[in-house]
Parts: structure tokens; sequence; C-alpha cells
């Protein structure tokens, strides 16, 4: 988990001491980057002497510039396009225990201080604040229900922001009684249902539209198409950060809600699709591939996850050759058929069920599948009366 608190108010020689640090360990960063090179030893043995005579940094902060460099190496080249070419525009100084240290003070100002380690000569000491709920998990962190892992300075519209990135060790259940499958797409955002290991039978299916996330991004690409138009760049950059926020803000509300979902079953585990590659076949009209490529579905399963591991829920990815046809296949009768439209219609049993329940239902019955629960006995349709069928002029959130 990161947690973001903002540096207050620093002094001028405080904010000079950054801005120079921060200089050069951009400047180390694309140098490191020149080599081409993604084994850390390599670097390491071949760069390090030579950074330290050319880069007035702490020796931690070449490590770390090190590290960063090789981490952005191998991100581009697992997500390379054709004929592109990676290009550091803006980047974060990564500090690790060795350069860094938190403590709480009485001062009146704030009562947390961060002290940095830049040069071998140089280090600085910030006050930094935090909202209500980040200063709650720091508290936790400083009384050792969390360790601090690294801090990264982010530089944003001239201030500067500490990110503390902490983690800590959860429990949860060796042998789970519930899987809650969820099935992310463009329609239905999100759709979950749960399957208990004693009843083969789909409980309460649950929808999330997304509607509101649709309306924002809807909405702020037409505000950037009209200022494009009048050559208003500067505005359509400052419109970035409040979209970005609004929709975070509204996938926040719905993994909140699925994970109060989940929680409402015995030793649940939650299921999703590995969704690498996602977008790379999907080519459509213009109008859906900019609202399918708008959606942020592996933001979604990320707040989904951190927040399910925080409440002990354990979260497992099935890849595409365990998820395939998943909504084309029949969950009543195993029948694989093309579909046309938001409902299933199966040819062969006659069954009429929404497609992405349909998926999530037949997601979870996988799961259940692999790990041997009911694999010899024969499959069961879900209860038409008291099941998770989508009902007519469903509402945004429909739940039964």
């Amino acid at each position: 988990m990161t947690v973001v608190g903002k540096v207050f108010k620093p002094n001028k020689g405080k904010v000079l001491a950054l801005n120079r640090a921060f200089e050069a360990y951009f400047g180390l960063l694309k140098w490191y980057l020149r080599f081409n090179c993604k084994s850390k030893s390599s670097l390491h043995k071949n760069c390090y002497e030579k950074a330290k005579e050319c880069f007035n940094l702490s020796t931690a902060l070449i490590q770390t510039a090190r590290d960063k460099a090789i981490e952005m190496l191998k991100s581009f080249e697992k997500n390379r396009k054709e004929d592109s070419v990676l290009r550091l525009k803006r980047t974060s100084m990564r500090f690790d225990k060795r350069c860094y240290k938190l403590s709480k003070t009485t001062n009146v100002l704030t009562p947390y201080w961060l002290t940095l380690s830049l040069s071998k000569r140089e280090r600085v000491c910030l006050p930094i604040v935090f909202g209500e709920r980040q200063k709650q998990r720091i508290e936790e962190m400083l009384r050792g229900e969390w360790e601090l892992t690294t801090v990264e300075m982010v530089k944003r519209d001239g201030e500067w922001f500490a990110h503390f990135v902490l983690k800590k060790t959860v429990e949860v259940p060796d042998e789970p009684e519930t899987v809650v499958a969820i099935d992310i797409g463009e329609h239905n955002l999100a759709v979950a249902v749960a399957i208990s290991k004693n009843n083969p039978k789909p409980m309460k299916g649950h929808f999330w539209r997304g509607s509101e996330i649709k309306r924002i991004r809807g909405l702020y690409a037409h505000i950037r198409r009209r200022l494009g138009e009048k050559k208003l760049l500067k505005k359509i950059k400052e419109l970035g950060g409040k979209e970005r926020r609004l929709v975070n803000q509204q996938l926040h509300i719905i993994a909140n809600q699925i994970i109060k979902y989940a929680e409402e079953f015995p030793k649940p585990v939650i299921v999703m699709e590995n969704l690498n590659g996602i977008r790379r076949n999907f080519n459509k009209s213009k109008k859906l591939n900019r609202r399918f490529h708008s959606l942020p579905f592996r933001k979604l399963q990320t707040l989904i996850e951190y927040k399910a591991l925080l409440e002990g829920i354990d979260v497992k990815y099935l890849s595409k050759k365990e998820t395939k046809n998943t909504s084309k296949t029949c969950h009543r009768c195993g029948y694989v058929t093309r579909i046309k439209g938001r409902i299933f219609k199966c040819p062969k049993c006659g069954m009429e069920y929404d497609r992405d329940l349909n998926a999530s239902i037949n997601i979870a019955r996988r799961v259940m599948s692999s790990v041997g629960w009911r694999s010899c006995e024969p499959r069961k349709p879900a209860c038409e009366g008291s099941g998770a069928k989508l009902p007519p002029n469903a509402g945004s959130h429909p739940r039964w």
C-alpha cells in the first residue's frame, strides 16, 4: 500500500536541495537507460564506480536509480508496441532504508518529519502532513503493524510529495469455502456471483455498471476535444488530474462494495481473469474503441486485490486458457455457442441468461473444478426462481 504525504511549507534551502538532487537523479536514470542492460549485477559491475564519480548523490540513491532503470526497461519491453521508443519524461526519486528516516515529534507545525540523505554531505529534514486516512496508516506503521519499505519523492506542479510504500503479511484461509467470481467487462464494469463449496447453485448475483465512470470519461473527452479545437493545450493538461481523481474515487466505491459483498459469505476467495493483452485484439467502431480503452479494468482489479487482502480475503487470477469461452458456454448444460446482444441464449437447453453473469458462473465453476469441489457430480442449473438471473429493467446496481 502507498500512503501519500505532502511536504509542508519547506524553506527555500530545502527546496533547492531537493531540486538539485532530483536533476542529478533524473540524469543518472537516463544515463543508466543508455546502456540498455536489464541485469542488475552487470550494470552495477560496469557502471557503479563511474556513476559515483559523475553524479553527486548518495550511494543508496545511485543504487535505487539503477534498480528503477532496470524496472523501466523490463516494463517497456513487456508492453512494447511496434516502432515505439522509450522516452523518460518524468520520474520520482526512490529512497530505501539506508537513506531515509521518518520520525514523530512534538513539533507544532506537524508531528511527522522525514529525513533524507541526498549526497555524502547533504541531508534535509522535511515536515510532512497527511490526510486523516493516510495518518491512520502511518500511525499503524509507527506501532509496527506495517513495514515501511521505500519512500518515493514526487514533484508535482512545483510542490513535493512523499509516497510511503508500506507492506505487511496477512493471513488468508488455507481452504476457502466460497468462490466469488468477478467478470470484468465494458457493458457491466464488474459482475459478481458466489458459489459455495457445499452448494453448487449460484448465489446473489450483483452488477456494477460503472455508469458514473463512463459519464466522467465521456464528459472529459468532449471537453478535451473542444479545448483542442481552440488550441488550449495547457487547459487540457490541467483537466487530466481532476478526471483521474474523479474516476479513482468511483473505483474505490465499487471496490469497497465488492469487498462487502464477498464478506457476506464464509471463507471467500475472489477469482478474476488475468486481463493482460485485453486491449490488443479489441477493434470495433471508433466510439466503442474510445469507451472501451478508457475504462480502467486493471486499476479496478488492483484496488479489489489490496482491499480484499486487508480483510484477509485471498485473490486468485485465472489465465486466458483457464477462462476460454466462459461467456460462450452455457453454465447449465455446458454447450458452447455464439452469442449476440446482452442475453445468452442456449440453443440446446433453451436457457436465457445475462451473458456477463453467465460468464461469472462459468469462472466460479472452473475454479471449483480445479480444486476438486464436486468434480464428480453432474452440472446443476441455477435456480430460476431465486437465482442470479438478470431481471428485466434492472437498475444500475441490481441485486437479488
